[in-house]
């Protein structure tokens, strides 16, 4: 195991990801807590495809879709007020039908328009986690 990287600004906690309402989720400070806490959660949701978010120290939440070989993210800023965004995936992967994830004990569904790489997907949250805003490498709609 290497060193714990720490994704932190100014010494404040960056990230809480959470997947289950039976829980408080998992406090992420550096990359290994991340890929730990990730590869928990994309074990829960190869049951149950899920929408896990990715809450940080200043209540800005990126949500992510797992278990499915595509994704779609969603942005919520700290103040819970529009604007809020959505990936917007490319064509290849868009076509068809809607995409369901299961999200607190409810299933929501995303337009195939949202649709993007899951490899992509949790590499933007990546950059979510340790820059504080939305990565410039995914496209990003307003909702």
């Amino acid at each position: 195991m290497g060193p714990c990287i720490a994704l932190t600004r100014g010494g404040r906690l960056r990230a809480k990801i959470k997947w289950r309402d039976d829980e408080d989720g998992h406090l992420v400070t550096c990359d290994e807590e991340f890929r730990h806490a990730f590869a928990e959660a994309e074990q829960d949701a190869a049951r149950l495809p899920l929408i896990a978010e990715v809450t940080l120290d200043d209540g800005d939440c990126l949500s992510i879709g797992l278990g499915r070989e595509i994704s779609v993210l969603s942005y919520v800023g700290a103040s819970k007020m529009p604007p809020y965004f959505s990936s917007q995936g490319p064509a290849r992967v868009r076509d068809g039908e809607g995409v369901v994830f299961h999200y607190y004990g409810h299933w929501s569904e995303f337009p195939p328009s949202a649709a993007v790489p899951t490899a992509e997907a949790v590499e933007a949250v990546r950059y979510f986690c340790e820059h504080g805003k939305l990565s410039p490498l995914m496209n990003w709609v307003e909702v």
